[in-house]
């Protein structure tokens, strides 16, 4: 496969018989299979001109033309966010609600990984090229506290940490009425009708378990500020549990409650503590995050 001169696009002449999405995978040697797939669905990637389904069948000849995308995430040095913690090995900071922690797809911006690698350039190749250094994930919607480590070393020891239960983290989630303290032990598994959502594993699903323990701060106004600590980490776990107990975060549209005051794509979820074994020589750690004012004032 020869390539076209550099540009923002590049065309391969396709050598022997192949799926597109294959061929495109090859091609774009680092990038993610959902990543290949999105940029096909979008039309950006053409066959001979025209755009072409993932399972289109190349014959010898036919020319590709994609995108010259790099594998990794590139680094906005203009983005300025808190640094909570930062010492030779570990970093956290403190997300803003309603930015991305990290980009699903190397075009796009303004994530909070995109400003750690700015800040922090030797996180570049520590896990996911996509969320340089990050040990786990925030959801757009959520604020608070997010780890990333400097070194390999590091990322393996806080990633053997978490899945040992030896982390715990502690948020903060504003919902309507009164909930119960008590303790969630609902495993999860992806809503096969909306991929988006978490919901009780069936029988049979591919499941993770999820154990979430609640207990209520304070409540005013028919509103109640919970604290959410969890040793467990799946996706979407604190939003799918209150979800299941009627009392879904506020301004959680996947799991069913307005915006109220909150803007689009924000919900009423702080990410206020987290304590681990320091990966350099396994002291406990224990750091803070302050309820943001969007969602004091809810409260």
């Amino acid at each position: 496969m020869q390539p076209s001169p550099p540009g923002t696009f590049v065309t391969l002449t396709c050598p022997a018989p192949s799926r597109l999405d294959t061929f495109v995978q090859r091609a774009l040697a680092g990038l993610s299979r959902r990543v290949v797939r999105r940029l096909i669905a979008e039309g950006v990637v053409r066959v001979n001109g025209e755009p072409a389904p993932k399972g289109r069948l190349l014959r010898p000849g036919d020319r590709v033309t994609l995108p010259g995308l790099a594998p990794g995430l590139r680094p906005e040095p203009g983005l300025d966010l808190a640094v909570v913690h930062e010492d030779p090995v570990l970093v956290a900071i403190d997300k803003p609600g309603g930015m991305r922690g990290h980009a699903l797809d190397p075009r796009e911006t303004g994530t909070a990984a995109a400003f750690l690698v700015a800040r922090y350039p030797e996180l570049t190749g520590v896990g996911d090229p996509l969320a340089p250094g990050l040990v786990h994930r925030l959801d757009t919607g959520t604020s608070g506290l997010l780890l990333a480590v400097r070194t390999p070393a590091a990322y393996l020891a806080v990633r053997t940490a978490m899945r040992e239960r030896a982390v715990e983290k502690r948020y903060l989630a504003v919902v309507l009425g009164t909930p119960h303290e008590t303790r969630v032990t609902v495993a999860l598994a992806h809503d096969p009708r909306d991929r988006r959502r978490m919901i009780p594993a069936p029988p049979g699903a591919r499941a993770w378990p999820a154990e979430t323990t609640m207990e209520v701060v304070t409540t005013r106004g028919g509103r109640t500020l919970l604290a959410a600590t969890m040793r467990t980490g799946v996706t979407h776990q604190i939003r799918a549990h209150l979800a299941l107990l009627g009392h879904p975060v506020l301004g959680d549209a996947i799991y069913g409650t307005p915006a109220g005051e909150l803007p689009p794509g924000r919900h009423a979820l702080h990410a206020a503590a987290i304590t681990l074994p320091h990966p350099a020589d396994g002291h406990p750690l224990r750091l803070t995050s302050s309820l943001p004012a969007d969602i004091e004032a809810l409260i």
